[in-house]
């Protein structure tokens, strides 16, 4: 029972560090763009990591409960659409987020990066009251606000280019709004930095 408890109150704690996390930054910002925020999360061990299920399938993994990057330390994204229809969104870090991503993946092969994204359509609001309203399950006609996005596997020698690129599972749309809201969260963020 009380190892249970113990990881329930830890998936609590870092869902909640997520969300408020994201709502705090995101509150600073004007209501007239599309913003997104980003958590990235090495994935974890059953035994001391929390539960969450990735993408359209739910596949359970688990995660170590800190994100090792986050909105802060994306300098661009861009929607890579391939002519068979599919595409990728790919990250460009800061340069002390290039250093932490490879140091965090360098001895990792064969984990997987764990990302999850908050993506409120422009003019949004967190509903008055209560827990924030995440999206994942919104309802029929209802635009999704938040999703684990993909669950990109390390490659051998981690991830010493700066970047990330992934599949995500979201609808081309929402790949779009993500990406939009990535790179205006990256120049509210950094402004002033050049």
């Amino acid at each position: 029972m009380k190892s249970w408890l113990r990881s329930f109150n830890i998936y609590l704690l870092a869902a909640g560090a997520v969300f408020v996390g994201g709502c705090s930054s995101m509150h600073r910002l004007s209501p007239n763009k599309d913003y997104a925020t980003l958590s990235i999360f090495l994935e974890g061990r059953p035994a001391d990591s929390l539960p969450v299920q990735v993408g359209w399938n739910k596949t359970p993994m688990y995660i170590e409960a800190a994100p090792i990057l986050t909105e802060d330390d994306v300098s661009k994204a861009t929607l890579v659409d391939h002519p068979d229809g599919t595409y990728e969104i790919q990250l460009t870090f800061t340069d002390e987020a290039k250093m932490l991503l490879e140091m965090h993946t360098i001895g990792k092969q064969g984990k997987h990066l764990v990302i999850f994204a908050k993506f409120p359509p422009k003019g949004w609001k967190e509903p008055e009251g209560g827990a924030p309203a995440t999206g994942e399950n919104a309802q029929p006609g209802q635009p999704r606000i938040s999703a684990w996005l993909a669950a990109p596997l390390i490659p051998q020698n981690g991830i010493a280019n700066g970047s990330l690129r992934f599949a995500p599972e979201a609808s081309h749309e929402e790949a779009e709004r993500i990406v939009l809201g990535w790179n205006n969260m990256a120049k509210a963020l950094h402004k002033g930095e050049e």
